[in-house]
């Protein structure tokens, strides 16, 4: 028996646990041990055959030493006795032929059982080989379906994670597009008060001028019945002096003066009065359309960010979709390997491992092109052509790096690149490039600025990493284990929900953020009449 398929078979065993993310010490124990047996049994073989295959007691001897409990021990001590018996029949050939005769008849006789003995003990080790090599096929069927089974697991929990995040994104995209309705209707409410004030105003002129208008033709009235009184007067008194008369038209016409010097001078008022009232409604109907403005361009915005936001989610629903059917299609593999393991020969289930082994090796060159394409760089193509030239995705690969080649790289970026490249770390080999995008940006979001989400953990990362912990509890050695991150992504999504509750904004004059309700309102220094208490002290309200 060779140790070409069973070398195969435990490697075959442990690549399928270490998909699977299962721990391999003890299975690797396991095999070492089997192995170790049947480089004895090869040895131990190997060496009854040099010694069987000749008449030299020395070698049977040495067989015995070294295997006194083997296989082929009393097949060993039986040949010793034989050849010692021919070996003290030699110097008796004096005898007489009836002797000489029996005793060929009893060597022969010896050695046709012995014969026998061997061809029973031969068939024997055979039987223990093939039910051996048996057992060894069924363990390795029930290995490989527990790791379809893991496999399968993993592959369902990533999904429901996948889906955790998909539904998390619809409902910001939902908060969003509910904050921009709020904000497009308080700006309508506003522009709808602005129009209503203005007409008020215009109303409010309207009557005065009719008041006015009133007015003057009232005086008028006034002054054609004066005139009229005079004349009858006048008529009347006829008989007045002259004298009299030219002082009543006198006093008229001054009258006239003044009358009309008043109204000159209110109709001048008006109008100034009416300028100044249209300029301060134009100059806040601008203040208005700008306002409107602005609200529709952060409208605009919130729009963009929540497509792109949609946009991602849909592209990591598609890849968790791929990785599900693809690990659905390795465990039918899988089991279609159990179910060809289980009812047919050694020779099946050689070829049954040599095709594990071929599916495992097309699983690592996919999953290095994977991270190829996540990492972007030329750097990770050429790392994946190195290791498969002539892979299935080689031309993608070279297509790839052309295209990056093709783009100008500006000289900071490129010496970025240069200067800080990734260095993993044992913990942090879990984060890909896009997780550590995202923990940058959720520091950021917490106040402990990274100045960037790039991917890479530079001296600021790891500061701004270093705060954090020593903030939270942590040893503060810069670097983010498995808990860690999750405490990160935690504190993140409680902060971003909080602010959202604490951005609303003043309606009347001014569009200012409010400070925040939790510590600056419920202390020693507010009241419900104002910012101030009597003991003194002022509220803060940072930004403002």
């Amino acid at each position: 028996m060779g140790s070409g398929p069973l070398a195969r078979s435990v490697l075959v065993g442990l690549v399928g646990l270490s998909l699977a993310g299962f721990p391999v010490a003890a299975f690797a124990q396991t095999a070492k041990e089997t192995t170790n047996a049947g480089k004895r049994w090869e040895e131990e073989f190997g060496f009854w055959q040099k010694a069987s295959s000749g008449s030299d007691i020395t070698q049977f001897e040495n067989y015995l030493k070294q295997y006194p409990n083997g296989t082929f021990a009393s097949m060993a001590r039986l040949r010793i006795a034989e050849l010692k018996a021919a070996g003290n029949a030699n110097p008796a050939a004096t005898a007489s032929d009836d002797a000489a005769v029996k005793a060929k008849a009893d060597e022969a006789k010896a050695a046709e059982e012995s014969k026998r003995d061997a061809d029973a003990e031969k068939a024997k080790a055979d039987d223990a080989r093939k039910a051996a090599d048996a057992e060894k096929a069924k363990a390795e069927a029930k290995k490989a379906e527990e790791a379809a089974a893991a496999a399968r697991k993993l592959a369902s929990e990533k999904a429901a994670a996948e889906e955790k995040a998909k539904t998390e994104a619809a409902a910001a995209e939902k908060a969003r597009a509910d904050e921009s309705a709020r904000l497009k209707a308080e700006a309508d409410r506003k522009a709808a008060d602005e129009r209503k004030l203005a007409a008020e105003k215009a109303a409010e002129a309207e009557r005065v001028k009719k008041e006015a208008a009133a007015a003057e033709k009232a005086k008028a009235d006034e002054a054609a019945r004066v005139q009229a009184e005079a004349e009858r007067r006048k008529a009347d008194e006829a008989a007045a002096a002259q004298k009299a008369r030219a002082e009543a038209e006198a006093n008229a016409r001054a009258a006239e003066a003044a009358a009309a010097r008043a109204e000159d001078a209110k109709r001048l008022e008006a109008e100034k009065a009416a300028a100044a009232e249209k300029a301060r409604l134009e100059q806040e109907a601008a203040a208005a359309r700008k306002l409107a403005d602005e609200k529709t361009r952060e409208l605009e915005r919130l729009k963009a960010e929540a497509a792109k936001a949609a946009a991602e989610a849909e592209a990591k629903a598609a890849e968790a979709a791929r990785l599900a059917a693809e690990a659905k299609k390795r465990a039918a593999e899988a089991e279609a390997a159990q179910k060809r393991a289980t009812t047919s020969g050694p020779a099946t289930a050689t070829r049954d491992s040599a095709e594990a082994e071929r599916l495992a090796a097309a699983k690592r060159e996919e999953d290095t092109f994977q991270k190829a394409v996540v990492a972007g760089s030329r750097q990770a193509f050429q790392a994946y052509l190195d290791v498969y030239p002539r892979g299935r995705y080689a031309s993608d690969a070279r297509e790839r790096m052309a295209a990056i080649a093709t783009k100008p790289v500006p000289k900071a970026e490129a010496e970025r690149m240069v200067e800080e490249r990734p260095v993993v770390d044992p913990r942090e080999a879990y984060m890909e490039r896009s997780t550590r995008v995202q923990a940058q940006r959720w520091l950021s979001a917490l106040g402990y600025s990274t100045y960037g989400a790039d991917g890479v953990f530079g001296p600021r990362t790891r500061a701004a990493i270093a705060a954090w912990q020593g903030a939270s509890g942590y040893r503060a050695d810069g670097y983010l284990s498995r808990r860690q991150f999750a405490a990160l992504r935690q504190a993140a999504q409680f902060a971003q929900a909080r602010q959202t509750s604490r951005e609303r904004r003043y309606q009347r004059d001014y569009d200012v953020l409010e400070g925040p309700v939790d510590g600056y309102y419920d202390g020693p220094y507010y009241s419900d009449d104002g910012y101030y208490r009597r003991r003194g002290g002022v509220v803060i309200i940072p930004g403002y």
